[in-house]
């Protein structure tokens, strides 16, 4: 462009015309080259139709969680293989409750896997945790195999006998394209609470064969008040929970009425949960002081449900909301569930 800039220098509209066209040019491609950077360092979105807000592919190459089978050779064949030892199945579902349809990941880790590979293969044992990760919004799935390192550190601290074999469920939260739901359940909308729970333990007895074991749940950020929001209100399905940078009351979208608003906040109050269902959750939340999208909610939460549950408090020292200053706590995390999980 520098080179041909003398060449349109001329006073005409159509030389006037290019070079301000030129200049647009540049700078939408600035703009374009930095949100790509900037989706490759924290996996905020899947894909360019999940950026603008297309979905609709999806349901018509999606499977119901009822009609998938067994772990077959063919996925074994095409899953893909970590350099920890890990295998990472990648599948589109409509959720046979929620109907809605989406990507899941599951994980089985080295152990796992190598059962799955066995010659023989007699399924995954008894000898396992599961534990559903949420990402936050926007984000995808893929932030806890790549930026977050999720899976890399649940398979070195398996690796070093620090932490029990484990399943690992991803499942999509932001299930709607260009809508934070907060993975609730919208009355005459999206059943994202149902997706996340009852569709996911059907995806995992299905096709990779758990039990009725308890599961744990683990999330950052809008993940973090996912993960609260789901071991609350399904004590029949966790057991443990782990907020990283979370809080603790949905934080609606614009568009949703004062009615609805209303309704939502009253039926997913974590507290008046607490007092009508007792149960027996453990819970770690995990914060930092200089994270006041977090912190004071998760203060909050904590002096409001110590009568009611074991909750933990780890503060981070330093640093705000982002992956970098989490990434380190995901450790923490899977450690707290290998000493308090059954």
């Amino acid at each position: 462009m520098v080179i041909f800039w003398p060449k349109l220098a001329k006073t005409s509209f159509r030389h006037i015309f290019i070079r301000v066209s030129s200049l647009i040019l540049i700078q939408v491609l600035i703009v374009v080259s930095a949100g790509i950077t900037i989706n490759r360092s924290g996996n905020f979105y899947e894909s360019w139709g999940d950026l603008f807000g297309s979905k609709k592919n999806l349901a018509k190459i999606a499977i119901s969680p009822t009609a998938l089978s067994a772990i077959s050779p063919k996925d074994l064949a095409t899953a893909t293989r970590t350099k920890g030892g890990s295998l990472i199945f990648k599948e589109v579902i409509t959720g046979a409750k929620s109907k809605v349809s989406d990507y899941v990941y599951v994980v089985a880790s080295p152990t796992i896997s190598k059962l799955l590979l066995a010659k023989n293969s007699t399924g995954i044992g008894t000898n396992y945790q599961v534990v559903e990760l949420f990402p936050g919004y926007p984000g995808v799935p893929q932030t806890w195999i790549g930026t977050l390192g999720g899976i890399t550190t649940m398979e070195n601290l398996e690796n070093a006998g620090q932490i029990k074999p484990t399943i690992a469920i991803i499942p999509a939260i932001n299930v709607v394209a260009g809508q934070d739901t907060e993975c609730l359940n919208y009355v005459g909308g999206a059943q994202v609470e149902t997706w996340l729970t009852a569709d996911m333990k059907t995806l995992a007895k299905n096709f990779i064969g758990i039990d009725d074991r308890l599961w744990s749940s683990f999330g950052y950020s809008t993940g973090g008040w996912c993960a609260a929001e789901v071991a609350v209100r399904h004590p029949e399905q966790y057991g443990q929970a782990i907020s990283l940078a979370g809080y603790f009351e949905p934080t609606f979208a614009i568009g949703i009425n004062k009615r609805e608003r209303n309704f939502l906040s009253n039926k997913y109050n974590l507290i008046k949960t607490f007092k009508a269902n007792p149960s027996n959750l453990k819970m770690l939340t995990i914060a930092s002081k200089r994270d006041r999208y977090s912190y004071f909610s998760t203060k909050r939460f904590i002096a409001e449900s110590a009568q009611f549950i074991s909750v933990k408090f780890d503060e981070i020292p330093n640093g705000g909301h982002n992956i970098k200053v989490w990434k380190p706590y995901v450790t923490t995390g899977f450690l707290w569930l290998n000493s308090v999980a059954p």
